[in-house]
């Protein structure tokens, strides 16, 4: 029977004050999906955005847009739609994306929080790796909130924060990035208000992205994922197939 391991921390806020870390940055243990996830925007929206669904329409365009994670060599590493997220729940195996935080985990200087401790170990070895089976994302009612629909380029902006911003940067914690160190890029920790750079993703971030999910990686290879039996590099989709003769598995 296979165990699941529950580490219960945040995987990290998009912060109004700066943290230093280094250039890129992986979780750890290194981890990611088995298949591209499909996240759950909270179809209710955020009472502080005024265009037409409260920022709900704005948040998913934001995660599928070409700007964003699955603009890279890796492919389609993650889904959105907009649904009812009633059923919000912690560790359930269905990554939502939640404009309230029902934890009260996100407050103070935190804008929005991914719960990265829900992952398990596969494999034995020198073939264990770890996968994510769930990141929901809770965002902060504190502040302000803003979108493009209501606000495109900064016009009328007024000390609010751009929701596709901040949750792009969100979902980069749910596939497995941590804080860099690297200004403008959308896993910087911290972002001011009227600024939705962080919606773009700049090359620090691809490279995070690529060297979690390999080129033609993420849930849309149709070869081995990490974790799977293999004998030759080209029969996974990170190209790095691993372990002794006879016991390899993709990495």
């Amino acid at each position: 029977m296979k165990t699941r391991k529950f580490i219960y921390l945040l995987g990290g806020c998009a912060l109004l004050l700066s943290g230093v870390v280094s250039a890129y940055v992986l979780l750890t243990p290194e981890r990611t999906w088995q298949s591209a996830p499909t996240y759950i925007v909270d179809n209710r929206g955020n009472s502080t955005i005024a265009d037409n669904d409260r920022g709900a329409t704005a948040t998913v365009n934001a995660i599928l847009s070409n700007d964003a994670w699955n603009n890279t060599d890796a492919g389609t590493v993650v889904h959105a739609t907009k649904g009812n997220i009633s059923s919000f729940t912690l560790g359930d195996g269905i990554p939502m994306l939640n404009f309230e935080d029902p934890t009260g985990a996100c407050d103070g200087t935190c804008l929005a929080a991914t719960f990265t401790g829900y992952y398990e170990r596969q494999g034995r070895g020198r073939s264990r790796s770890y996968r994510i089976f769930d990141a929901d994302i809770v965002t902060n009612t504190a502040y302000n909130w803003t979108s493009e629909n209501e606000d495109p380029n900064g016009s009328g902006c007024s000390n609010e924060f751009y929701i596709e911003g901040v949750q792009v940067h969100e979902i980069g914690h749910g596939l497995g990035l941590g804080h860099t160190n690297v200004g403008g890029a959308t896993m910087f920790p911290s972002v001011s208000s009227c600024n939705n750079g962080p919606a773009t993703i700049e090359a620090d971030d691809a490279n995070g992205i690529l060297a979690l999910y390999g080129s033609g990686g993420g849930g849309s290879c149709e070869l081995g994922q990490a974790g799977e039996s293999c004998t030759a590099n080209n029969q996974c989709c990170s190209g790095k197939c691993r372990g002794k003769t006879g016991n390899k598995s993709c990495r």
